[in-house]
């Protein structure tokens, strides 16, 4: 039995131990009094037993007979009862002492556990059917080791993947500068792909740098009243030139004038990754559309955004949103995969929702739901 067993059986016998003696106290004053009631009244104990009705003596002992003084003898003091409600409340403070204290000792050990790095301990089974706030306690627990293995899980993840997409532009450097020595007369080509590489890697760093900052909340002011239709004009006049470039094309329509409240820098780069992605997937000669309208309450503010391209697999649609997920089954993968992950968190930020879907005609549609505000 541990320390904790101990304090709640003392404090719980203590507390029973105190309601015997206050009842025991009442019955003596109760006895006590009414000796000093009777000694008033002048009455004196007769010098011998008297008889009862049909000619047998009382008994001998201190009581009230009916028209008579009372006996004398020593007051009634109930022993056995006192004795067996000694003997069950023992036996019940240690019972609700063990009752409150197991519970905390489960809770003990599976923190001693989580520092020690064991994440898979959880609360719910030793707790069976408790529905007490010490059961809830435990709930709550198993709720924070999970996340907290998601969080770990995540950052492990990540780290491998950071390592891996820098270790591929690293490897072509090493390559384009061994190159570069062996034959000095591709040292032209040797150095536009060191740029390249170069451009690439720190494009990567960016992106991280910023999924870092949206992850730890540095987000900026989040106060400004930003007009979706011109925030998207601006997203498709750029995703225009680029889908000339590659051989797409973007057709936008929006119904109603809408605002939303929050940080414009940072939606017009999520809803240009969103944008950016769903050119990398259509494929040549395809169009993207872009969708914004206020919803028929006029609380919400929709900007969807459907491609041509394969779509993707229904068990990763939610995946796609997770960083360097770029999907077993993609074809493009000149990407990091960083995109949709900003872009989400860029979304969740401004108290909003992300979602992907596959379309019925083929291709994929991600549609974002903002907070629309008055203005």
């Amino acid at each position: 039995m541990g320390r904790l067993f101990w304090k709640f059986f003392f404090f719980i016998w203590l507390a029973q131990l105190t309601t015997i003696a206050a009842v025991s106290t009442t019955f003596w004053l109760e006895h006590r009094a009414q000796e000093e009631r009777l000694a008033q009244l002048g009455r004196n104990p007769p010098p011998s037993p008297e008889l009862r009705p049909d000619g047998r003596p009382f008994p001998p002992g201190r009581f009230l007979r009916p028209g008579g003084p009372p006996r004398p003898g020593f007051p009634f003091v109930p022993v056995v009862p006192l004795v067996a409600t000694l003997l069950a409340s023992l036996i019940f403070a240690a019972l609700l002492a063990w009752y409150f204290s197991k519970p905390i000792r489960n809770l003990r050990s599976a923190f001693e556990a989580v520092v020690n790095g064991d994440l898979a301990v959880r609360l719910g089974p030793v707790m069976g059917k408790r529905s007490d706030e010490l059961a809830d306690l435990g709930r709550n627990f198993d709720r924070m080791a999970s996340h907290l293995s998601t969080l770990i899980d995540g950052q492990r993840r990540l780290l491998h993947d950071v390592s891996h997409e820098l270790r591929s532009p690293l490897a072509r450097l090493q390559a384009a500068i061994g190159l570069a020595r062996q034959q000095p007369e591709k040292l032209e080509s040797s150095l536009g792909r060191i740029e390249r590489e170069s451009e690439r890697m720190d494009k990567l760093v960016g992106e991280l740098l910023t999924l870092s900052r949206l992850e730890a909340g540095v987000m900026g002011a989040m106060d400004e009243t930003i007009s979706m239709d011109e925030l998207v004009s601006d997203v498709v006049a750029d995703a225009r030139f680029e889908a000339e470039y590659i051989g797409r094309t973007v057709q936008y329509s929006g119904r109603g004038e809408a605002l939303v409240k929050g940080n414009a820098e940072l939606l017009h780069r999520a809803l240009e990754n969103v944008v950016r992605n769903a050119l990398r997937h259509t494929p040549e000669g395809g169009m993207v559309a872009l969708e914004v309208h206020l919803d028929a309450s006029g609380n919400d503010v929709r900007f969807a955004v459907l491609d041509q391209g394969p779509g993707v697999p229904e068990k990763e649609l939610n995946a796609i949103f997770e960083p360097f997920m770029r999907g077993e089954s993609s074809q493009y993968n000149d990407g990091h995969g960083l995109g949709l992950a900003i872009a989400r968190r860029v979304v969740e930020a401004h108290g909003g929702r992300i979602r992907a879907a596959n379309r019925a005609g083929g291709g994929l549609c991600v549609e974002i739901v903002l907070p629309a505000t008055c203005g």
